[in-house]
């Protein structure tokens, strides 16, 4: 027999037991791909025992910002006579990125994982992680920005102020007199015709969509006044005054609540407030609000309660070219603590 013969023979063999297996797996319900080696369906058949467990890993909410590096896989385990955990190296993970497949081995801590890039705002990621006869899909809407909970840090931010050389201090911490919680505090010298403005890193100026800007917020009193803080659509990032022109802001103000902004002139007229100023240093507000063209819908809630609400057309008050979102901290008012920031793309036909 010539080597071409054997190397025709050999390819017969493979075939053959490349399909006996494929059938078997089917038979025990183990997905595999048509583009597997025989050394992969092998290495697949490990998922037909018994007992055998697979943890799913891929990015929570807060990791999902457009330029982030995340992470998908799964780590693959047994049991052992002793009831210790054994992690299985050599087994295949299925991992499909936006239809891009992948199979990727366990390493030897029973870990198959692969990275990817957050695209760019609004776009739809689409993760599955297939491991055996287990598999999760998870899907994102890209963000622009997300803070979690436990550990927000200044460098997070790109910081303006007016004017330039006012003070800011910053401080992660766990809770405080009065209230619980974890956030970001961020305090300012109180003196009049200051503002202080926390845009989050990275974030463009936005052209060409809406907006949906939501955080869990204390407000806290740091003078009599009454003037605290807000979140606000800020027009630049260059300020020739502490209400400089085109800032769309829901905030809290002395005696009052609601959506006020400031125009080329520098003064802040009010778009829609309502009386009664909001519990200072003792309690959580969720701000929240939806911008798109001129539309708003703003509110503030106490836990489930809302405070204030608006829906309108405020495209005669105030209009945007371009614009940043950003927290606002201003005149009187000296401290603010946010957390759970939530920063996405939005337009008013969702």
């Amino acid at each position: 027999m010539s080597i071409a013969s054997n190397v025709l023979a050999e390819n017969e063999k493979l075939g053959t037991a490349r399909t006996l297996l494929r059938e078997k797996l089917t038979a025990n319900g183990i997905p595999y791909k048509n583009s597997d080696s025989i050394f992969t369906l092998i290495r697949r058949w490990v998922f037909t025992g018994t007992d055998i467990h697979v943890i799913f890993r891929y990015p929570d909410e807060n990791e999902n910002m457009s330029g982030n590096t995340g992470e998908a896989g799964a780590t693959v385990y047994t049991y052992d006579s002793n009831d210790d955990a054994v992690y299985l190296s050599g087994v295949p993970v299925d991992i499909t990125i936006d239809g891009v497949s992948y199979t990727v081995l366990t390493d030897n801590d029973g870990e198959a994982k692969k990275s990817f890039t957050f695209g760019d705002p609004g776009t739809t990621l689409t993760l599955t992680i297939a491991a055996g006869k287990s598999s999760v899909t998870e899907t994102y809407t890209v963000k622009l920005f997300g803070m979690e909970e436990e550990y927000p840090e200044d460098s997070m931010f790109d910081i303006v102020k007016y004017p330039s050389d006012l003070e800011l201090t910053f401080e992660s911490f766990a809770s405080d007199s009065g209230y619980t919680g974890f956030g970001l505090l961020v305090s300012k010298a109180i003196n009049s015709a200051s503002a202080a403005f926390l845009i989050p890193k990275g974030t463009p100026a936005i052209t060409d969509s809406g907006i949906h800007f939501k955080c869990g917020m204390v407000q806290k009193k740091t003078s009599n006044s009454g003037w605290e803080d807000a979140i606000c659509l800020l027009n630049s990032k260059n300020l020739s005054h502490a209400r400089d022109t085109k800032i769309l802001e829901l905030g809290a103000y002395p005696g009052k609540k609601g959506v006020k902004y400031s125009n080329s002139d520098h003064v802040v007229r009010d778009v829609s407030v309502t009386t009664g100023q909001l519990t200072r240093d003792s309690k959580w507000y969720t701000f929240e609000f939806y911008f798109d063209d001129g539309y708003l819908e703003a509110t503030i809630k106490d836990g489930s309660t809302t405070v204030f609400s608006y829906i309108g057309d405020v495209s005669s008050s105030i209009s945007f070219d371009s614009y940043y979102p950003a927290f606002m901290i201003y005149d009187y008012g000296g401290s603010m603590i946010f957390n759970n920031v939530l920063i996405e793309p939005w337009t008013k036909e969702e």
